[in-house]
């Protein structure tokens, strides 16, 4: 078990990168680079910028509030009356983006890491409270996908095995928001809930009542719809003809793509189901090159700005991180 253990980890941490590797050779050597090059000279370079600029700053207080709201409704009552604050989050958020750039979910264990340590809760109850937040965006991801089948069905009218899957996915992860609302989240007193509700993973989960997570699911829905404005505005400094509709439905495909861990932050697989999705937005004598210009711009322009709002927090987080968790 020993033995099997690290060579897990070994793997788990190679396979971003040899994801990575395949899919962006397989890109590369399928795109014309000319084309992708004549692509970005046609865009307007200052508008993209500003929006990729102006859209991270928002995205990234945005969510920092986010997390605020999400610390005092499942540690607030917990640990010490600190870290919950704004200006304590928001530099967890900000240096969270130098490691969402291997995984997002290495990032969500790098924030519980300093929340736990901040709020005085172990590890794993603050690691079950940002699991609980990623939770909730798949609950708001999901429902935005149900709307977009329901305001556009010709997205994937030719598709049927992954409108199929889509179903699927959707309806167990309303599924499993129901169970965790009346197993965990209901006032029975069975012995056995009870226990559960008091597993430090399971607490941030049990405390967050069904209204909150209702509102919970709204407050995110927010950051999904900002990077679909934030998209569609820079498919318009490509030249590019976006419909709403469409990207309502297409976004949070994308969105789940690009945190499944089989490359480095999504580069490859999102710009390959790019091409695919984003094709009819194609104007009159545009081709598959301008989708890989835009998709290479959208994928380097965010992580650039991104590691421009980390800058002036990573000496200080660094630091911290070098302390070890509360254990539970």
């Amino acid at each position: 078990m020993s033995s099997a253990s690290p060579a897990r980890r070994r793997l788990s941490n190679v396979l971003p990168f040899a994801g990575a590797a395949l899919l962006l050779g397989y890109f590369i050597k399928s795109t014309d680079l000319p084309a992708v090059g004549a692509a970005l000279q046609k865009a307007d370079t200052v508008a993209f910028i500003a929006i990729a600029a102006i859209a991270t700053v928002l995205i990234w207080l945005y969510d920092s509030l986010c997390l605020v709201w999400l610390v005092r409704q499942t540690l607030g009552h917990r640990g010490l009356p600190v870290g919950g604050r704004l200006r304590d989050l928001a530099p967890i958020k900000a240096t969270s983006y130098v490691l969402n750039i291997l995984n997002y979910h290495a990032a969500s264990l790098g924030m519980a890491w300093l929340i736990g340590r901040r709020k005085g809760v172990s590890f794993l109850e603050s690691a079950g409270a940002l699991a609980l937040m990623s939770y909730i965006d798949l609950v708001a991801v999901a429902g935005m996908v149900v709307v977009g089948l329901w305001v556009a069905p010709e997205v994937l009218a030719q598709n049927a095995a992954l409108q199929t899957w889509l179903q699927v996915v959707t309806a167990a992860i309303f599924c499993v928001a129901l169970v965790a609302m009346l197993v965990l989240q209901s006032g029975w007193q069975v012995p056995l809930l009870v226990r559960l509700r008091q597993i430090s993973v399971l607490r941030p989960l049990a405390a967050m009542k069904p209204l909150a997570m209702l509102q919970g699911v709204v407050l995110r829905l927010g950051i999904v719809l900002a990077y679909t404005a934030a998209a569609f505005l820079v498919m318009r400094a490509f030249h590019m003809d976006p419909k709403l509709g469409r990207m309502l439905v297409v976004i949070p495909i994308l969105t789940v793509v690009g945190t499944i861990p089989i490359s480095v932050a999504g580069i490859g697989t999102t710009q390959v189901l790019m091409r695919m999705f984003y094709a009819p937005f194609l104007t009159a004598g545009q081709t598959t090159a301008v989708i890989d210009a835009f998709s290479s711009s959208m994928i380097v322009g965010y992580i650039t700005c991104r590691m421009i709002v980390a800058a002036p927090f990573l000496r200080g987080i660094l630091a911290e991180l070098k302390g070890r968790p509360k254990e539970d």
